[in-house]
């Protein structure tokens, strides 16, 4: 069984078929891979914010406590869903990532 393509053109269109999947597959790699090192990133640094505003080390933060950070006292009440007067670290969380 003969699997040889004998048109050159024909050969050349499917080597160009391949090369741009390819090359769209790697994209699309590399795309999943750095947007899954800016979360982490973004999670750790939050949760070190969190930790080092948190100075009682309660895993909450007061109004007091959040007034360190002059964008987080502005947003407190919003960022405050529960309404209890303090951030928990979901609702910190929550915060930064809009």
């Amino acid at each position: 069984m003969d699997l040889t393509i004998p048109d050159k053109t024909i050969q050349e269109s499917i080597m160009s078929k391949l090369v741009v999947i390819v090359a769209a597959s790697l994209l699309t790699v590399t795309a999943f891979a750095g947007d899954k090192e800016h979360k982490e990133h973004a999670t750790k640094t939050s949760a070190a914010t969190f930790d080092s505003l948190d100075k009682n080390g309660d895993a909450q933060l007061s109004k007091t406590e959040a007034a360190a950070d002059k964008s987080l006292a502005d947003s407190f009440a919003a960022a405050d869903t529960n309404g209890d007067g303090y951030l928990s670290k979901t609702e910190f969380a929550a915060r930064t990532k809009s």
